[in-house]
Parts: C-alpha cells; structure tokens; sequence
C-alpha cells in the first residue's frame, strides 16, 4: 500500500511540487516494517517491487546518502533470505536450480554492495578503489554516521563470495570485506544490535588459521552478540553452528546451539520477528542434514 502511495506522490513530483528527495528521505526512514512481519512469503513477494521503487527514486536522486543505505541493505537481505536459503533448500533435490539462484544471489549482493559503496562515495570521493589498495588507511577517515553502509558493504561483499565461491576475483577480496565490518565495530560495537559482531562470527570461523581465521576470536563475538542482543537473536548461534561447530566436527555443540537458536521467541523482539523466523526454518533444516555435516552422525540421530 505505502508503494501505491509513493507512486502517487510521484505523479505529483512531475508536476513540479514535491521534490525527490523529501521521498527519499521517507523511504530511508521507513524502519523495520518488512523484518517484524511473520509472513515470509508474503515479504518475498512484497520487496522486488520495494527495491525498484527504490532505484527509480535514485535515478533522481543519486547521491542520498539513507536511501543508498536502504537499497543496499534491501538487496543484502533478499538475496540471503529469499535466494540463499531457498538454493539451500534445493541443493539436495535440484542442483541446477540451485546453482542458478546463486549465482542469481551474487549478482544481487553486489548490486547491494555497490550501492552501499555510492553511498561512502558521497562523502568520501574515491574511497572504493582506495579499498582495495590499503582498506585500513581508506576506512580510517570514517565515522560513526558511516556505519550502515560499511556494514552493509562489507556484508554484500562477502556474500557475494559465499554465492560465487569459484570467483576468484572476490576470494582475493574477503580481507575488504572484513576490515568494513571491523571498522563498524571500531566505531560501534553494538552496532545493529549486534550484527557486526554476528558477521564476525562467520567471518572468523568459517576460515582456517592458516587462512587468518580464528574459533577462539569467533567465539568472542559470539559472546559479545550475545550478550548485545540478550539472547533475542536466532541467527547469533546459528552462526557459531555453521562455521565453528562444523569446522570442529564437535556434533554435540552444534546441536546445543540449534537447540538455542529454536528456543528464542520471536514475538520477544518484534523488529527482529521476520529474521528469526527464518533463521529457525534453517536451524530446522540443519538437524535433518547432521549425517551430511559431521562423520560421526548416526543416520537415525537425524530423524528424531
């Protein structure tokens, strides 16, 4: 309904009354309208329409800087919600389908990705290809008001990899991505209730030492996520399962956190109810995929 009314409003922008950015700035502040729902099919089908609406108002507005956050944090959360967990879903029964919606997810992370990095562009001109020369020194300029489209940048970034990961151009990048999130937490820590702290989980234990990872540092943001969300989030333990837990074969530790992970309410934190939501279809998911997961998982543990 707000979109109908958007076009509404832009009707009337044409006839030179109401200026692109006033709806810019509306969108940007639109809040968590999506994330509280409890209807994950019906946000499916709801977004697209929302993130071309989105680029159309930036084709004349191209540089404001909340709706160039909006959009790209719009795109990340498509993507992985609705692409990559749906090419989860499919990969046992339809590989080919499944290969197709992930490299469809690339390509929408970094559309994401790049919008978020217009949106450092605003403000510092020529900050993307410093990135990737010296990401340290390019990010040492930024603030705290930069810190959503650094998380969502460095978000895109390596999710982008996570659907692509026989491009080798951003497996050469993942360092970029995680300095971005790293800065987020330089600047606040508590960031998205404790998001950045949640990419770190991954971001760490997915890796091997000998590629810079550490289960020790992943399990301190897990804490930390933790301890920031009060238990609220899903997707914090389901993190720690996934990359940690797996990577340790330790099959006891990956059930107790799904079992965590199913134990918060989503009615507990209403902006967050539509993500934990998913998140427990996932961790659900995951229980009947123990045998394929860990080698020491006895077939008739799955089915209970």
């Amino acid at each position: 309904m707000r979109e109908f009314l958007i076009l509404g409003v832009l009707a009337v922008s044409t006839a030179g009354c109401s200026p692109l950015g006033m709806i810019a700035d509306a969108l940007s502040e639109q809040g968590d309208v999506f994330s509280r729902d409890d209807d994950p099919e019906l946000v499916r089908d709801a977004i697209p329409f929302g993130l071309k609406t989105y680029e159309s108002i930036l084709d004349g507005v191209p540089d404001h800087r909340g709706l160039l956050r909006t959009t790209a944090a719009g795109f990340a959360q498509y993507a992985y919600a609705f692409v990559v967990l749906e090419a989860d879903r499919l990969e046992g029964t339809d590989l080919e389908r499944a290969r197709e919606m992930r490299f469809r997810a690339k390509k929408l992370f970094l559309r994401g990705r790049d919008y978020a990095l217009r949106g450092l562009e605003v403000e510092y001109p020529g900050i993307t290809a410093a990135l990737r020369k010296d990401p340290d020194a390019a990010l040492a300029a930024t603030t705290k008001d930069d810190a959503a489209l650094l998380y969502w940048a460095g978000a895109c970034w390596a999710g982008a990899l996570l659907s692509g990961k026989e491009d080798l151009s951003l497996v050469a990048e993942l360092p970029i991505a995680g300095a971005l999130v790293s800065r987020v937490l330089q600047l606040d820590d508590t960031f998205g209730g404790g998001a950045a702290h949640e990419f770190m989980i991954s971001f760490e234990g997915s890796r091997s030492e000998a590629m810079g990872g550490s289960p020790a540092r992943a399990r301190e943001h897990y804490r930390r996520a933790m301890e920031i969300s009060e238990g609220k989030r899903a997707t914090v333990p389901l993190a720690l399962a996934e990359s940690v837990a797996v990577r340790a074969q330790d099959l006891a530790e990956f059930r107790s956190l799904l079992e965590t992970a199913l134990a918060v309410d989503p009615e507990a934190d209403r902006s967050r109810r539509l993500v934990n939501i998913l998140a427990q279809r996932r961790a659900l998911r995951l229980k009947t995929k123990t045998s394929d997961l860990f080698l020491n998982a006895e077939p008739e543990e799955v089915k209970k």
